[in-house]
């Protein structure tokens, strides 16, 4: 089955889109276009837009990340579900659509979770889930979504944006994305919209690979100490490959790009 896929990136976050265009394109056979929200990628979205399958799309935020939850990383956050909308309306798709986060490896092909008897496939933590302080109960992420039904998908997409622009009103603590998709899933009419549910440690693990994962997130801690450098090399570096899966970055990451990025951070 072929699919498309959708993700975010800004300038700081660079290494990680590189890591994820190049490793989808290498092991990712049944792969149409990706998708790439524009949220501040300066003169790297020239070198994303030589690739012939990349499409980018602009937005309106520009701000540089300054870590994790911080406001650029904030704006970013919030703007994906925006573009995701706009994209669900403006094109025509034939095939599924999958929203992953940018800093992820793929390690194999996508469409062998792809089930189009669901309107929508959603992941759900490998942990069982948690309850937030403010009494929001997490069990779903938002790093990987699939969408199968377009109506379906976009009508709930646009719920998602209302509900996180609630949040926003009603003074909830961040992030918004993640709560925001759990409250409406735990709302919603099944007879109306068939959600399947992923497993995390298949689609995408965190940390600890096994012969199951197609791919690997690099799960951030939530800090915002370190600068983009650090925080990309710390993120890459905490995966613990336990198979003979291939997981080489320098697989997947341009190196001459690399240094002229990590250059720009005086590093």
């Amino acid at each position: 089955m072929n699919y498309s896929v959708f993700t975010t990136a800004n300038k700081s976050y660079f290494p990680f889109v590189d890591v994820f265009i190049n490793s989808l394109n290498k092991n990712c056979l049944n792969l149409n276009k990706i998708y790439i929200a524009d949220s501040g990628l300066g003169d790297y979205r020239k070198y994303l837009e030589e690739k012939p399958n990349v499409c980018i799309l602009d937005t309106n935020i520009i701000d540089e990340y300054t870590g994790v939850h911080s406001e650029g990383w904030i704006k970013a956050t919030q703007q994906k579900t925006r573009v995701l909308y706009r994209l669900l309306s403006e094109t025509n798709f034939k095939e599924p659509l999958i929203m992953i986060d940018s800093d992820v490896c793929v390690l194999h092909d996508l469409s062998k979770v792809i089930d189009t008897n669901f309107d929508m496939q959603v992941t759900t933590m490998s942990d069982g889930g948690h309850t937030r302080s403010d009494g929001i109960f997490i069990r779903e992420i938002a790093s990987f979504l699939i969408i199968n039904n377009f109506d379906y998908g976009k009508n709930f997409v646009y719920d998602w944006i209302k509900k996180m622009e609630e949040f926003g009103e009603n003074g909830t603590p961040f992030p918004h994305e993640t709560p925001a998709l759990n409250t409406l899933l735990q709302t919603l009419n099944d007879d109306k919209f068939n959600v399947g549910y992923l497993k995390e440690l298949e689609v995408c693990a965190d940390q600890v690979l096994t012969s199951q994962n197609l791919s690997v997130h690099f799960k951030s801690n939530g800090s915002t100490n370190d600068n983009p450098v650090i925080n990309f090399e710390r993120r890459i570096m905490s995966v613990h490959n336990t198979t003979e899966n291939d997981f080489e970055i320098g697989n997947y990451l341009n190196e001459e790009q690399y240094d002229k990025w990590k250059n720009e951070y005086g590093v």
